[in-house]
Order: C-alpha cells, then sequence, then structure tokens
C-alpha cells in the first residue's frame, strides 16, 4: 500500500552564519491530497468557466459575472466591479439553468466568494418556482436569453 504522501528527500545545504541571504530560496513542499483543500473549502469545487450574473435583490443591481468553479455549497465568482457587497445576494447561473441564494464568504475587489444557502433548478417554460422571487426569475430569463409569453393569467375572465 502505497503512502498518500510524497516522500521527504534530505537535501544538503549550506550553513549560514548571519542569517538568510537575498538570493536563498524556500521550498514548500504539501502532501498531495492536502493541496486540494489548501483553500480551506469545505468540498473540492469543479471549473465551471460560465457566464453568470449576480442579482442583488434589495437594490435590484444585475451584475454580470464569470463563474470561475463551483460546489454544492459554495461558488467562486469574478466581475468587473460592485459597489458595495451586500449580505446575501442571487447567482444566476444560466448555463445550468439555477437560480441560488448566497452570503458572501469572502471578497477582493473584483471577485467573491459565495456560500449557497438555497439552490433551485429552473426549467425553460415552465412556471417560476414558488421560491424564487420574481426578479430573480426576469434576470434568469434575460441570462438565458428565454423570451417570456404571456402570463397564463391574462386570458381569464371573470364575471361579478
Amino acid at each position: 500500500m502505497s503512502s498518500p504522501f510524497e516522500p521527504i528527500v534530505a537535501r544538503p545545504s549550506p550553513r549560514v552564519a548571519a542569517g538568510l541571504r537575498r538570493d536563498d530560496k524556500v521550498e514548500i513542499i504539501m502532501p498531495r491530497q492536502m493541496q486540494q483543500f489548501a483553500d480551506r473549502r469545505a468540498e473540492p469545487r469543479e471549473d465551471a468557466g460560465n457566464r453568470g450574473a449576480v442579482l442583488v435583490l434589495a437594490n435590484l443591481d444585475v451584475v454580470p459575472c464569470h463563474i470561475l468553479d463551483q460546489s454544492p455549497s459554495g461558488a467562486r465568482v469574478s466581475f468587473e466591479a460592485m459597489a458595495s457587497v451586500p449580505t446575501e445576494l442571487w447567482l444566476i447561473d444560466p448555463v445550468a439553468h439555477t437560480a441560488k441564494r448566497g452570503t458572501p464568504a469572502w471578497s477582493m475587489p473584483s471577485r467573491l466568494g459565495l456560500k449557497f444557502n438555497f439552490i433551485q433548478a429552473l426549467t425553460p417554460g415552465a412556471p417560476r418556482p414558488p421560491k424564487v422571487p420574481q426578479p430573480v426569475y426576469d434576470a434568469w430569463l434575460k441570462a438565458a436569453g428565454i423570451v417570456a409569453g404571456p402570463d397564463q393569467d391574462d386570458d381569464v375572465l371573470y364575471f361579478d
């Protein structure tokens, strides 16, 4: 049975009398399995490379983004600019036909890590799921390039 860790190789190094020199280099050796979780994620993520949108429901601001990678519990996205990072936002994925509500786990000026707390699959041609707010559904339709048909309630005639 082989070990999941790479063997440690001892390399002779010259003694330094008064500390490190400027040209000294440091080599960091990590086991192969540890490299996958070096960024402290709860589970491994898969590369996505999809275009998407981040929707801030509080002010209905839609920010186009790239979904860099994602897992069932979170995602990493990049975008041009976002004025401020809200406490809750929706990630619209038109390729996977999903809307995911989440909270920021970390943020940088042009990148954001999301932790999902709700995921809903969306089906083209099907009615809007009850737990998905109308602005989120509309943003998904627009991002996916789906033209919404007339509402079914418009054909109803009521008599008093």
